[in-house]
């Protein structure tokens, strides 16, 4: 802005030199040729005088008296004063003797009163007496209406330019006087116009770089106060803007921070522009690795790059589901649409990730639970009608096999009634249907009094049941009937899967805030494989001897929701060929109601 003021300051100190310049030399003129005609008719008015004394006073006709009258004269006029006869002939001067004066007939003022019978003659020229620059005037003398000579005047002109010379100091210190005044000026009206721009360039400046707090806060009036209470309200809706846009993008970046779905912004270039949390744990890449990156690079795993170039290149939106193997297997649901600027300018292709892969094993989950649910109920029901019809049909005349028909239709009847009982139980406790009935119950009482109701099975198969000593008493808040269907479920599923001559021993750990469960069997144990859906529904290891026992395949399956209900924990331990431990973590205090 020093620029601006310079040139503004600089410019109208030119222009006042240049006007200066030209009313110096107009004035100056001026002044030179009104001063010469000044003095010339001071010069005319004094020859005149002198012609009329000389007219009247007769003394064309005495010259000793004229010339006597001369010198008297200038003692008291500044001027030289020559008469002259119509020959030429000086008859008197105010200055020299007539006798050292040559013809004057040929002087240029004398000869246009004398010979060209002119009125007035004058000239400026080099005095040949003098030897002095000098301004001549001359006139003709009459005596009546005869014209009987002339009267010269003159002055030196070093007079006159004297008089100019200081006639010019006070004009040359007036206009220099003006000049500073006009620079003064100049540069104060810069000053007040450069000033507020000044403050306007710095807000400007500020609003670059993201000042937007920057007020013009001088008081102007006129355009200039308009301009600045402009730029305050423009520099206001700006920080206005400003701070929308940074809250939506505070808002966008929380959305997209908390999405669970992958969100992925990829512009017209195939450049990924946007992305989110989400989809880094997906495709397991940090946002430095996605952001800037030509997106087959990063969707590269999927395997979805012609879905979206068909997206950018066709404006069409596009479908599909993708397997990611590392670090697990995950199943991805994909979502490919255009994105548009303002007027519906087509700016790229947004990819939405959906992780499907818990509903994937939800639906495969179902659909295992409803064939396996159509196969338990299918054998039995089977069984049942098979021997009804038999029964039915007459052909069976001997009453004992009759009776074994009639006992096997029982035993299968009672396996569908274990069967849905359990399936009931299993839907009310995922439900939250069967809520816990909270006491304090001594932990150690509820193993041995379940360990009776399995007594008679364990000897039937010689297995050796171990339970916790008798006198250790440990107490915990739970609810006593879904206690003891824990513990029974587990005890029995030992004693199934237990060889005969077995060993099953039952520990009670207790600790400070939870207690331990410990269902240790020398069974066939598990393989490795199957740990993992252990306490899935109708899962088994062992499906033909589960089925032959009379197995639902739901026991576990309840365990654990039981045991989760009670806000506790299962594990599992086992061996091949060694056995099998289920470990049931309970906590001693139960902080509040029933959870799936």
């Amino acid at each position: 802005m020093q620029r601006l003021w310079l040139k503004i300051t600089g410019s109208y100190f030119i222009l006042s030199i240049a006007f200066i310049l030209v009313l110096w030399f107009f004035i100056s003129s001026i002044i030179k040729n009104t001063y010469t005609d000044m003095t010339e008719d001071h010069l005319i008015e004094n020859a005149q005088m002198v012609s009329e004394v000389i007219e009247l006073g007769g003394l064309d006709k005495d010259t000793e008296q004229l010339d006597l009258w001369m010198n008297q004269l200038n003692e008291e006029i500044e001027l030289r004063y020559t008469v002259i006869d119509l020959d030429g002939e000086v008859l008197a001067d105010s200055e020299s003797r007539i006798e050292d004066m040559d013809n004057h007939l040929n002087r240029p003022e004398i000869k246009a009163v004398l010979v060209d019978n002119q009125e007035l003659g004058t000239s400026t020229r080099l005095s040949d007496t003098r030897e002095a620059q000098m301004m001549y005037v001359a006139i003709p003398v009459y005596s009546g209406d005869e014209l009987i000579g002339a009267v010269r005047t003159s002055i030196f002109t070093t007079s006159i330019d004297n008089a100019i010379g200081t006639i010019w100091k006070t004009l040359g210190a007036v206009l220099v006087v003006i000049l500073l005044i006009s620079i003064i000026s100049a540069a104060l009206l810069s000053y007040n116009i450069t000033n507020p721009i000044n403050d306007v360039i710095n807000v400007t400046k500020r609003l670059k770089n993201q000042d937007y707090s920057a007020r013009i806060h001088s008081k102007y009036k006129g355009e200039i106060g308009d301009l600045n209470e402009s730029i305050n309200i423009l520099a206001q809706s700006l920080q206005s803007h400003v701070n929308e846009i940074e809250e939506s993008e505070k808002q966008l970046n929380s959305i997209l921070s908390n999405l669970v779905s992958g969100v992925i912004l990829i512009n017209d270039k195939g450049i990924v522009e946007l992305t989110n949390q989400a989809t880094e744990r997906f495709l397991s890449k940090h946002s430095s690795k996605i952001k800037g990156r030509d997106y087959k690079f990063v969707l590269g795993p999927l395997g979805v790059d012609n879905l979206v170039e068909t997206t950018i290149d066709d404006n069409v939106k596009q479908h599909d589901e993708a397997h990611i193997y590392f670090p697990e297997e995950s199943i991805l649901d994909v979502h490919i649409a255009p994105y548009y600027t303002q007027g519906w300018l087509q700016r790229g292709a947004i990819v939405v990730l959906h992780d499907i892969t818990a509903i994937r094993k939800l639906e495969k989950m179902r659909s295992d639970f409803v064939a396996n649910v159509s196969h338990e109920l299918k054998t039995p029901i089977t069984s049942v009608k098979g021997f009804a019809e038999t029964l039915i049909s007459g052909d069976v005349p001997d009453p004992d096999t009759a009776q074994q028909f009639l006992k096997i239709i029982y035993d299968e009847s009672e396996r569908l009634n274990r069967l849905i009982t359990d399936l009931l139980n299993l839907s009310k406790i995922e439900k939250q249907a069967m809520p816990l009935q909270i006491e304090t119950v001594d932990v150690n009482k509820i193993i041995r009094e379940t360990g009776k109701t399995v007594l008679k099975l364990a000897k039937d198969k010689h297995i050796s049941i171990h339970l916790p000593d008798e006198a250790q008493s440990v107490e915990i808040e739970a609810d006593k009937d879904r206690l003891s269907q824990i513990i029974l479920n587990l005890v029995a599923n030992a004693v199934t899967y237990t060889s005969d001559e077995g060993h099953i021993y039952i520990d009670l750990e207790e600790r400070t805030t939870d207690i331990m469960i410990n269902i240790r069997d020398t069974g066939m144990g598990i393989p490795p494989e199957s740990l993992d859906r252990l306490f899935e529904r109708f899962y088994r290891v062992d499906k033909a001897r589960t089925r032959n026992s009379g197995g639902t395949g739901l026991g576990l399956a309840i365990v654990k929701h039981l045991v989760e209900s009670h806000e506790g924990e299962i594990y599992v331990n086992s061996e091949e060929g060694v056995g099998s431990t289920f470990s049931v973590r309970l906590p001693k205090i139960h902080d509040g109601d029933f959870k799936d």
